[in-house]
């Protein structure tokens, strides 16, 4: 009997820590987000880097271009990687888009519509990386339409 109850305790607690470091991460996730201006900063920028594949492309100086990526980049809201178990990195060899700001952080998208925020794995508000993807391509690429 004693060692039936003291199992069945060992079981209930272990059930229930768990239980919390679970609800702990959802709310953690559902509620720690970084918008574009705590990324980029508040100052206006003046220039930005664009990177593919760790290859320098181009720095973007004109007002109209910056304010392209800007307002593409403000338009969504970069919220902890939802998943327990996050994609290896043999998965995340897709064409990967880097745009780094005046301060030295970056956003980055690969194909596969997965975000980076400073090197870091993230999702964006809706799950919406690929289409994410796709406009920021159009913007570094705008003769491919």
């Amino acid at each position: 009997m004693r060692k039936s109850t003291a199992l069945g305790f060992a079981l209930c607690g272990t059930l229930l820590v768990v239980l919390l470091f679970i609800a702990g991460r959802m709310l953690y996730i559902n509620y720690h987000v970084q918008s574009f201006e705590k990324i980029a900063g508040r100052e206006i920028q003046r220039t930005l880097v664009l990177t593919e594949n760790e290859t320098e492309l181009q720095t973007v100086t004109d007002e109209g271009q910056i304010t392209a990526y800007t307002e593409l980049f403000g338009s969504y809201t970069y919220t902890e990687y939802p998943h327990f178990f996050k994609p290896r990195d043999s998965e995340l060899t897709a064409n990967l888009l880097t745009v780094t700001f005046q301060n030295g952080h970056s956003i980055s998208v690969n194909a596969d519509g997965y975000v980076f925020v400073n090197g870091k794995l993230r999702d964006i508000e809706g799950g919406r990386g690929q289409e994410f993807y796709h406009k920021l391509y159009l913007l570094f690429y705008p003769n491919a339409v």
